[in-house]
């Protein structure tokens, strides 16, 4: 063959490598298109459910809360609750697991150094001096192969650290209406107190107008129930109380009564206004870590596609070493003492190209799962702030007629009370004056705990609280976590984001 044919030969086996080197066989990500409502709240609601104030995403968890007892229990959860802390640990071992299948894209080089005597009879013996250089089985990656693997493996990654995003917010949900569940179990305790003194001194009254036949003894019997029901229900109240406070002594991993606390604020001071999100829904959910973190799962199962597809064609590796070999030391580093070697390999499926196209198909049926996944999250995510608008709407409308309507009960026990003292009353319509009372204020802090715990799921279901201070955006368009102590676990450098 002529040098002529050797140089095309040669051209046309170069051009193949590095076209087959920039081939891939990945699917390209397309956005799933999933049906949702194009508006988040009914129009009879709408016009009632306006909003002042800054959107979500620029609102840190520390600016929004601003209950002073609450940043604390926030700030020593975020630090040291044990759910978090493992879901920190899953993204540390997700982005190992990156490295790792990122380093198998460049060869690997040892060093090496020797010395070998030997004597195979008086006249055969001698020393070989050896240092040298090698790659060991590199993979030559013409199909696309380990790329990617290593696409999976980063979109594997950025999911799970999507996912400790998530468990943030949860723990952030969780402290807040902990905390919020506690303030109004107090606040129904020190109620259930008050009515303990004050049907206690109802009784003393109505002992006194028994003694002198006002009333009779069945009445009296009326008042001694009520006062021993009030005292069954300041106990459970207690308990409710105690049993919150263990509730968050868990969320923060250490014992409630060890944390050093400030004064707290009025119930009616704890937030800052939000505004309805501004856009379609789709936009703003795709704020959300969980959505984030199902769009990073389809990523990595298009990368799990290219990478059983790469599989049906040849693997090439290479091994390699250059270095010097001598039977004398003071000789070894000399050019004379040179060696080198070059294995390259072939291994092409033959016998399971069955397998591996079922494997193809695998993959893919994977990749379709997580296309479902990411449809389901979008919904349920849309249903979430929905629902949360919704019930806060509602819950304001309902606070403030359950607030005219304690109004009213006071009024007309204080009348009742007027006219049992002046002897005008037999005593029952009082009793069932004091408990329709007791009841209407029961059910007033019961929706005011209610409308804060809505308030804290409003900000969490939209995304807030990755942030201490503000939103600040990467890369990605996610949420960073700027002053969170566990949010410097791990990081994607900048460029590996961008690119993908």
């Amino acid at each position: 063959m002529s040098v002529q044919n050797n140089t095309k030969v040669l051209t046309t086996t170069i051009s193949a490598i590095l076209f087959l080197s920039a081939c891939s066989f990945v699917p390209k990500y397309q956005e799933p298109e999933v049906p949702i409502a194009d508006a988040w709240i009914p129009l009879s609601l709408q016009d009632k459910a306006q909003y002042s104030g800054k959107s979500v995403l620029e609102i840190g968890w520390k600016e929004y809360f601003r209950e002073p007892q609450l940043q604390v229990l926030i700030s020593q959860a975020l630090a040291a609750n044990h759910d978090l802390k493992k879901a920190a640990l899953s993204s540390q071992m997700a982005y190992e697991a990156y490295g790792i299948t990122k380093a198998q894209q460049i060869p690997t080089i040892g060093a090496s150094a020797s010395v070998a005597r030997s004597r195979q009879s008086e006249y055969a013996q001698g020393t070989v001096y050896s240092a040298a250089l090698g790659i060991s089985a590199f993979e030559l990656d013409f199909f696309g192969r380990v790329r990617a693997l290593s696409e999976s493996a980063l979109n594997s990654y950025l999911a799970t650290n999507e996912a400790r995003d998530a468990a943030q917010l949860s723990i952030i949900n969780a402290t807040a209406s902990a905390y919020y569940q506690a303030r109004i179990s107090k606040a129904l305790m020190d109620l259930a107190e008050k009515v303990v003194k004050a049907r206690s001194e109802m009784l003393k009254l109505a002992q006194l107008q028994a003694n002198t036949g006002v009333i009779n003894a069945v009445t009296l019997k009326s008042y001694e129930a009520a006062v021993e029901s009030a005292r069954a229900d300041f106990e459970a109240q207690e308990r409710g109380y105690l049993q919150a406070m263990n509730a968050l002594s868990v969320l923060v991993a250490v014992p409630y009564q060890q944390i050093q606390m400030p004064a707290p604020l009025p119930l009616n001071e704890q937030f800052v206004d939000l505004q309805v999100p501004a856009g379609i829904p789709s936009s703003v959910l795709r704020n959300r870590p969980d959505v984030r973190a199902a769009e990073f799962a389809i990523r990595a199962a298009n990368g799990d596609i290219g990478a059983a597809r790469a599989a049906l064609f040849p693997t090439i590796s290479l091994t390699a070493s250059l270095g010097l070999a001598s039977a004398e030391l003071d000789e070894l580093f000399k050019s004379s003492s040179k060696i080198w070697s070059i294995s390259p390999s072939i291994a092409a499926p033959i016998f399971n190209r069955k397998a591996l196209n079922a494997q193809v198909k695998i993959s893919e049926l994977q990749q379709q799962m997580a296309v479902e996944d990411y449809a389901k999250t979008m919904q349920s995510a849309f249903r979430e702030v929905s629902d949360a608008l919704i019930a806060r709407a509602t819950y304001k409308r309902q606070y403030e007629a359950t607030l005219r309507a304690v109004k009213a009960q006071k009024e007309a026990l204080a009348l009742e009370r007027q006219r049992f003292k002046a002897g005008v009353s037999d005593g029952i319509t009082l009793i069932d004056a004091e408990r329709s009372t007791f009841a209407a204020e029961q059910g007033l802090l019961a929706v005011q705990l209610q409308l804060l715990v809505n308030s804290v799921q409003l900000y969490t279901t939209m995304g807030g609280g990755l942030a201490e201070y503000g939103g600040v955006s990467n890369a990605t368009g996610a949420t960073v976590n700027a002053n969170n102590p566990m949010s410097d676990a791990v990081k994607v450098p900048l460029d590996e984001q961008s690119a993908k």
